[in-house]
């Protein structure tokens, strides 16, 4: 069976994706973007998304901060039902959301669409934490190498 790659509106396609997350299934999306780099790139990488009874920091969610634009970006910080997220790709810019705005939990990225890397695994858990948790220059530095070769 082939299949074919279908271009639509983010507003539509993430809208129709929540729709499925919340009757229970769950869906593959590719990616757009470099916000997620160095794990998640834009145009290589999908990722696998359901919808989960809780969110923790650092998980990866899909969230609709206002009707139409949604984010995919990893969990910062919780304050009772208040998220802050960040991009694994940006330096300093965060959103903010409520936990009824989260969509789904990416539960694992497809690399190059057979590499299958589970989120939940710990060592991803290990180096998605040093990843965050490193130092702004560093995270700076490596930042500028991956965007200008595309090593990772």
């Amino acid at each position: 069976m082939k299949t074919s790659k279908v271009i639509l509106p983010n507003a539509v396609m993430l809208g129709e994706v929540s729709r499925f997350l919340a009757e229970g299934k769950s869906v593959i999306i590719a990616t757009k973007g470099s916000s997620m780099s160095p794990f998640i790139r834009g145009e290589r990488d999908s990722v696998e998304l359901i919808k989960k009874t809780s969110v923790n920091i650092g998980d990866i969610v899909l969230c609709q901060l206002t009707p139409g634009h949604y984010v995919l970006h990893r969990v910062n910080a919780i304050n009772g039902e208040n998220l802050r997220l960040k991009g694994d790709g940006n330096l300093d810019g965060t959103e903010h959301c409520t936990l009824a705005d989260v969509c789904g939990t990416v539960t694992a990225i497809l690399r190059n669409g057979d590499k299958r890397i589970d989120c939940g695994t710990p060592g991803f858990e290990r180096r998605s934490r040093r990843w965050v948790n490193a130092p702004r220059l560093v995270r700076r530095c490596v930042l500028g190498i991956y965007r200008r070769i595309k090593i990772l």
